[in-house]
């Protein structure tokens, strides 16, 4: 064995010792990237942003990974300590589970934020994501600093009594709509009818308003008005509260993320950077 086959052999011992082998700092280029071990024996994947700032997990919306939030991460204020972690059937979350519920999936995320040791954060998501930020403040409330919940549910009747279902993406762009077709897809082909039709289901058998109406944690309601009349908080299930804010974003659709980027990272930046007590 010559000296340089040695160094290598060293160096690979070294590098195995220092952490997990489901851990890659590949932070030159983009997130690092790591995994937990779910309750299930399934992976959670996550991405992180290392920064000095509040600390931020933000959870992509159904059939979305971690690259959902490219274009408002793009827009975040740089010191804000970002970590995006994958549903279970979703990018690298794998393999789906036909047990999914959102109190299942907050307490799966759970074990992202206490392998990093994160003791006050924020939790903020899209769609099913917004709803899973309201279950941690209900399971977690200590910890969480604040709630950004970007068109969450609060009620699967919400989508009935305050919008109509036919205007859920009638804002999108023609390229835009294409995008958002081409992400499901791509899920689509990845999950059996039965897993598909688990995960659909699961937004439909959670209630969010009695965590919204006795939550000490702040909350940023993030909404897109369909270019149409905004309906009243009663119709959104949202409690009129001190510690709740509701933001509208002017012809917004439910793709936020991908229609409106700078304006929810603009809504995003402000909350987490102006923390006092509701």
């Amino acid at each position: 064995m010559n000296v340089t086959t040695i160094m290598v052999f060293v160096c690979l011992l070294a590098c195995t010792a220092a952490g997990p082998v489901s851990a890659q700092d590949d932070s030159a280029r983009g997130p690092r990237r790591a995994e937990v071990t779910r309750a299930d024996g399934g992976r959670l994947a996550y991405y992180h942003w290392p920064a000095e700032g509040p600390s931020l997990l933000l959870i992509p919306g159904s059939w979305s990974d971690y690259q959902q939030y490219d274009a408002v991460r793009s827009h975040l204020e740089q010191d804000i300590n970002l970590v995006i972690v994958e549903l279970p059937g979703h990018g690298r979350s794998w393999p789906p589970t036909l047990d999914g519920s959102i109190e299942s999936f907050a307490r799966e995320v759970l074990r992202v934020t206490e392998a990093l040791d994160w003791e006050s954060w924020y939790a903020g998501g899209h769609s099913i994501g917004g709803m899973i930020a309201v279950e941690l403040a209900a399971q977690r409330p200590e910890e969480i600093a604040g709630v950004i919940s970007i068109e969450g549910w609060t009620h699967h009747q919400v989508l009935s009594d305050a919008f109509s279902e036919r205007t859920l993406y009638t804002t999108l762009t023609e390229a835009q709509e294409n995008q958002r077709q081409l992400v499901r897809k791509k899920a689509r082909r990845r999950l059996s009818d039965e897993q598909w039709n688990s995960f659909i289901r699961i937004w439909t058998r959670w209630n969010g308003e009695p965590t919204l109406r006795t939550t000490p944690v702040r909350v940023l309601q993030v909404w897109g008005d369909r270019s149409e009349p905004r309906p009243d908080r009663q119709a959104m299930r949202i409690p009129d509260r001190e510690n709740i804010q509701l933001h509208w974003i002017e012809g917004g659709s439910h793709a936020l993320p991908l229609q409106k980027p700078a304006q929810v990272a603009a809504a995003i930046n402000q909350f987490v950077h102006s923390r006092q007590d509701p």
